[in-house]
């Protein structure tokens, strides 16, 4: 099915940042389907969706793996964190500092930035690591690959071009900055967090993020396109191939407020800037690639 922008690119720039309730959409997405829309006269893909694609088994082995540390919360998501009803995505702390809202967003695997503390050494805004739950939790995070590969071999079945496209960058990559047997090298993961209006950046920009949904008795927190107005009620279990660099965000996540009621999202990528690091160089405990 083909979905046409029903915002122009230059008058929703104004909503970047901001929040869109379920009543916003036209489009309700319930069911296997693949969308997608036309740019420049190219037909591009929106999304492929399939329901119940993740089973049990491989469900609770990734949520055993990852819900604890998806749990710690970082203020460096930028619009997907909220902004100010000035439109600023950081305001300063009483220390000075510069940083967004606070979310529980966390990346495992490789990454392509540095850590703040490490960049006045390195002298650069470029450099590949390896993340610190990957590094500092070898035996947990070897026991998380099994998932990662099912989503990369789903991945193939949906989009073969994507998915060929995808692992010829990953051969570019060095490989100690590859998550073995898949075509990523980075994952984000989101607990009970309802993410704003963004479009993610440094992601591969000819592949597709790989967005699967996890968790136990809660609703919403459905993956919508705004400026398509078109709305995917990804539930626990489902998988959603999807276009990372248009306008997503989601609507709002209902709990029952206790441990056993969560929501976990997992995004799965490549860094667009990893092919660039080569060397190894490593700074206080972190190794990097520069």
């Amino acid at each position: 099915m083909k979905f046409d922008k029903l915002i122009s690119d230059d008058n929703f720039k104004k909503y970047r940042g901001k929040y869109f309730d379920y009543s916003w959409y036209t489009f309700i997405i319930d069911k296997n389907q693949d969308g997608y829309y036309v740019e420049d006269g190219i037909t591009k893909v929106l999304f492929k969706f399939r329901k119940n694609k993740i089973n049990n088994s491989i469900s609770k082995l990734a949520m055993d793996t990852f819900l604890e540390m998806s749990k710690k919360k970082h203020s460096n998501r930028g619009n997907a964190g909220g902004v100010s009803e000035n439109g600023n995505a950081r305001h300063l702390t009483k220390t000075g500092q510069s940083e967004g809202n606070y979310t529980s967003s966390n990346i495992s695997g490789y990454y392509d930035r540095p850590l703040r503390e490490h960049r006045g050494i390195l002298k650069s805004n470029l450099g590949c690591r390896t993340t610190s739950f990957t590094m500092n939790n070898k035996d947990l995070w070897e026991k998380g690959i099994p998932f990662i590969k099912k989503c990369s071999k789903i991945y193939k079945e949906l989009s073969p071009l994507h998915y060929s496209i995808q692992k010829n960058e990953i051969n570019k990559i060095h490989k100690d900055l590859r998550i073995k047997g898949t075509v990523f090298t980075t994952i984000t993961s989101n607990y009970n967090w309802r993410t704003a209006c963004h479009c993610d950046s440094g992601d591969f920009s000819k592949g597709l993020g790989n967005l699967i949904v996890l968790g136990n008795d809660f609703t919403g927190g459905y993956l919508g396109f705004p400026q398509f107005k078109v709305l995917i009620k990804v539930e626990p279990g489902d998988f959603l191939l999807m276009d990372v660099h248009q306008w997503h965000c989601n609507t709002k996540i209902k709990t029952k407020g206790d441990k056993s009621s969560f929501r976990l999202s997992f995004v799965m990528y490549i860094r667009e800037d990893m092919k660039e690091c080569k060397i190894p160089k490593k700074i206080k405990g972190t190794n990097y690639f520069i």
